[in-house]
């Protein structure tokens, strides 16, 4: 990849080369031309470190960008603000989606992506605030932009690419292209910071004349609203009607897994209410699950009609192809309707609506990365940006339990090697999976634990991240850490509940429990790869053995409990009680308008 300033380029210079920017060119926008053989997270490291706005130049092919994925991931570390894509034509449609769709403007060509540049630099110059950026929590993921999309600036329509018109849609004040050549870019970028500063000075004077109309009407009015009983304090404490909750629905799994998808995980719903109100005589309440109100291509879901009994009433549905629900759903609505409707979509009348709840999309104050709760638990439980980039389907808790498994049957499998007649050999080979499920096949091979040239012996795609950090600067966070920094987001998250709240502080001592007994079992695995024959033959190396059974064996099943004979304390225990945040209240609609 290449990296240029864009008065660098606008002097059509063709010798361009990577280098250090210096402290002038630092201050204007640039343009990083990728290259075919360029890789997606080498790029993506690259933006990261960018500080200016940038145009990202791609070619008529290449292996960045080369899925709409990895727009889902640029999100994550960098605002629309920061970046803009030149397209080729012949790649317009499914990339332009997809950059538009993540808020991200483009252009056909680097002249237009020009235009765009004028405003955004003026504006870093300016220091003026910004959506927020990610946070430097590792491993990038989560999950895709929610919000809206950025105001942008547009060429005008006879020059503008056609679908590049469609997809983006109309912006403020087109810039027409002149028939002589444009000024310089610093002259352009002089004059429009002049003209914005101008109209902030006008700003901050219409600001400053009504704050001050607005102190002289309060010394007026607030005596006489605090004065009696009728005033303000009155109203807000007694007069507004309180939010009423009327049960809750939990995205569960059926058990019907399979390794290679999502599938079989949050296909079940589970719907119970209490308090309800009588339907009108010849009508009944249908529960209608919802998807996020930013995603337009998912159509809501029939869960299908209550039977109320006393003022409650339950309803269980299960997808009948096992689809992951809490991967495209977030909010139920129970509506009023005929017993003999033809239900294909809920009812756009907001008078059949009579119960509803959804997982809050509201971003976390203070979050870079602009987290909300349902980013949260998704990325928990149902699916993970990162893990679907390197084909793992489902979310942090699935591949905590599956590899905290392997860690079980390796350690197990070494052991049986050694009593069924010391065969070094393999148990070598065991304690090299140990470590590669440990530190993951991303570090394994330079943290030290094992030489260099050692194969990776698991698969590299289920063992590409680790349980634990090895190393004090590595990127991607061990699957351990990892749970354990969105619990930390549930808790911080605007809308979680009491229960959810109380959930995670359940779970975090566990998951420090079971750190440290892999912290054991990682040990006493180094300690054993570097026996040798020999020494692998010895009680020693059994001592070892033993002890990494055993600790695998509380890591991953816990203890029982002697209450209810199940058993808690371990990664299963964990994964079950992740499930548990999956949950959303139900309130009576009035209740929902007013959040």
């Amino acid at each position: 990849m290449r990296i240029d300033t864009v008065s660098h380029l606008a002097t059509n210079d063709q010798q361009r080369t990577t280098h250090t920017l210096s402290a002038d060119e630092s201050r204007e926008p640039h343009v990083m031309q990728i290259e075919p053989e360029d890789a997606f997270e080498a790029v993506l490291m690259a933006l990261r470190l960018q500080s200016e706005p940038i145009i990202v130049l791609l070619p008529e092919a290449s292996r960045a960008f080369n899925d709409p994925s990895h727009f889902a991931r640029l999100r994550e570390i960098c605002t629309p603000s920061q970046v803009s894509f030149v397209i080729p034509h012949s790649r317009m449609g499914t990339l332009a989606r997809s950059a538009h769709q993540h808020g991200f403007v483009f252009a056909s060509s680097l002249q237009k992506a020009a235009q765009l540049l004028p405003a955004k630099a003026d504006v870093s110059q300016e220091k003026q605030p910004v959506e927020s950026t990610p946070d430097q929590q590792p491993m990038g993921a989560f999950q895709q932009t929610r919000g809206s999309n950025p105001t942008t600036v547009a060429v005008d329509p006879k020059q503008a690419d056609l679908e590049e018109q469609e997809i983006n849609g109309p912006r403020t004040a087109p810039i027409r292209w002149p028939s002589q050549p444009a000024p310089p870019l610093s002259k352009r970028l002089s004059l429009i910071g002049t003209v914005l500063k101008r109209s902030r000075r006008k700003r901050l004077g219409l600001i400053a004349t009504l704050i001050a109309l607005f102190v002289a009407a309060s010394v007026v009015l607030l005596p006489g609203l605090f004065s009696g009983p009728s005033g303000l304090t009155g109203l807000t404490q007694s007069s507004l009607p309180q939010a009423t909750t009327v049960g809750q629905i939990a995205f569960t799994s059926s058990g019907q897994l399979d390794p290679t998808s999502s599938k079989g995980l949050n296909d079940m719903v589970t719907v119970n209410l209490h308090n309800l109100s009588t339907p009108a005589p010849g009508k009944s309440l249908f529960a209608w699950l919802l998807p996020d109100p930013t995603d337009d291509t998912i159509l809501p879901r029939l869960l299908g009609k209550f039977a109320i009994t006393g003022g409650k009433a339950q309803l269980t549905y299960i997808d009948p192809n096992h689809d992951n629900l809490l991967a495209s759903y977030s909010g139920l609505r129970v509506t009023e309707q005929p017993n003999n409707s033809v239900l294909t979509t809920p009812p756009l009348d907001p008078k059949t609506w009579r119960y509803a709840g959804s997982i809050p999309t509201i971003p976390t104050p203070g979050d870079e990365k602009q987290y909300s709760l349902l980013n949260h638990i998704r990325d928990l439980v149902a699916k993970y940006p990162t893990l679907q980039d390197i084909g793992l389907a489902g979310g942090l808790d699935t591949w905590l339990d599956r590899n905290s498994e392997k860690i079980l049957e390796w350690s197990s499998a070494a052991r049986d090697s050694w009593a069924g007649g010391q065969q070094t050999d393999l148990i070598h080979r065991h304690m090299i999976r140990v470590l590669d499920y440990l530190d993951g096949g991303a570090y394994v091979s330079i943290s030290g634990d094992l030489p260099a040239d050692t194969p990776l012996l698991v698969d590299p795609q289920a063992g590409r991240i680790g349980l634990l950090e090895v190393m004090p600067t590595q990127v991607l966070p061990g699957y351990l850490t990892h749970v354990d920094i969105h619990l930390q987001g549930v808790m911080n998250a605007p809308g979680h509940t009491p229960a959810q709240r109380q959930l995670a502080i359940r779970i975090d001592p566990i998951l420090k429990q079971v750190t440290t007994l892999m912290q054991k079992i990682h040990q006493d695995a180094i300690t054993l790869v570097k026996m040798d024959e020999t020494q692998l033959q010895s009680q020693d190396a059994l001592t070892l053995l033993n002890d990494m059974v055993t600790n695998a064996t509380s890591a991953y099943m816990g203890q029982v409990d002697p209450a209810t004979g199940g058993n808690i304390n371990g990664v299963t225990w964990i994964q079950n009680e992740l499930q548990g945040l999956a949950t959303i209240p139900i309130m009576t609609q009035t209740a929902v308008e007013r959040k």
